[in-house]
C-alpha cells in the first residue's frame, strides 16, 4: 500500500518535468489590412508608422524597447549602434511585409521581424546592420532551440555567398554563424535569459530577426518536488523489505 501511495506522489510530482511547451515568438507576423495592423503586436512602443513598421521610439530620442508575451513567456527586445548603452541611441523595430505567408522557414518564406534604427531621418535603416546590436532579454530562464532570420529583401535568399552574424549570450564572448541562406531558421541550442545577435564575422551581411523557438525551464522547485517523491519511493521501498 506504501508502494502505491509513493508511487501516486511520485506520479505527481514528476508531471511538471515533462517537456514544456515550445513557444514560436513570431516577429515577422506584422500585417496591415485597410491601414490596420492584423499582427503579432508589442505590448508597448510607439504605434506602428507610414504602414511599415512598429518601433521602441524613432522619432523623438531613439530610445526604448519593445516587449512581446506568448504562451506565458515574455521578452524584451532592445537596440544598441556603435558600442553604446542598449535603449539609448538606437531604437529595436518590427518592420512588416504585406506578403507575410505565416511560413518560418525555406525559400518561399516572407516577412521582415525585429531590426535596430539609429538614425532618425533614414527610413530604409531598419534591419541590423554595421556597427548595431539587438539584445532579447526573457523574464525567465528558457531553452532557445532556433532562431529565424531574413535578409533585407525579407526573405531567406537575399544573403550574399557564406553570410555571416555573430551572437552571444553575455555581450561579450561572440560567436560567428553562418546566416540561413534558403533556409531561414539556425538551429541554436542555450539555457538563460540573454540572447544578443549583431552585424559581424568574415562575410557580414545584414539582417532581420524573425523569429525565436523556446522553451520554459521547469522551476527549481519542481525538481524538489520530483526528488521527494523518489525519496519516499525508496523509503516504502526498504520498509516493505
Amino acid at each position: 500500500m506504501r508502494i502505491l501511495s509513493a508511487l501516486a506522489l511520485l506520479a505527481l510530482t514528476s508531471a511538471p518535468v515533462a517537456a514544456m511547451p515550445t513557444v514560436v515568438f513570431d516577429f515577422a507576423n506584422l500585417k496591415y489590412s485597410g491601414g490596420v495592423n492584423t499582427g503579432f503586436l508589442p505590448t508597448d512602443g510607439i504605434a506602428c508608422s507610414g504602414g511599415d513598421l512598429c518601433s521602441s521610439n524613432i522619432a523623438s530620442s531613439l530610445s526604448g524597447d519593445l516587449t512581446f508575451t506568448n504562451g506565458g513567456l515574455t521578452v524584451h527586445a532592445k537596440g544598441s549602434y556603435d558600442g553604446g548603452a542598449f535603449g539609448s541611441g538606437a531604437a529595436v523595430v518590427q518592420d512588416h511585409d504585406n506578403g507575410y505567408n505565416g511560413k518560418l522557414s525555406g525559400k518561399d518564406a516572407i516577412g521582415a521581424g525585429l531590426g535596430v534604427y539609429h538614425l532618425k531621418t533614414d527610413t530604409s535603416d531598419d534591419n541590423i546592420t554595421s556597427k548595431e546590436k539587438i539584445w532579447l532579454h526573457f523574464d525567465q530562464p528558457v531553452d532557445l532551440s532556433s532562431v529565424g532570420f531574413r535578409a533585407e529583401g525579407h526573405n531567406t535568399t537575399g544573403w550574399i555567398s557564406n553570410a555571416t552574424f555573430q551572437y552571444s549570450f553575455d555581450n561579450s564572448t561572440w560567436t560567428t554563424g553562418l546566416l540561413p541562406k534558403d533556409v531561414g531558421q539556425f538551429a541554436l541550442s542555450h539555457t538563460g535569459q540573454d540572447f544578443y545577435f549583431k552585424f559581424g564575422g568574415g562575410h557580414a551581411d545584414q539582417f532581420y530577426i524573425s523569429s525565436l523557438t523556446v522553451s520554459a525551464v521547469p522551476e527549481p522547485e519542481t525538481y524538489a518536488m520530483l526528488l521527494a517523491g523518489l525519496g519516499l519511493l525508496g523509503f516504502s521501498v526498504r520498509r516493505k523489505k
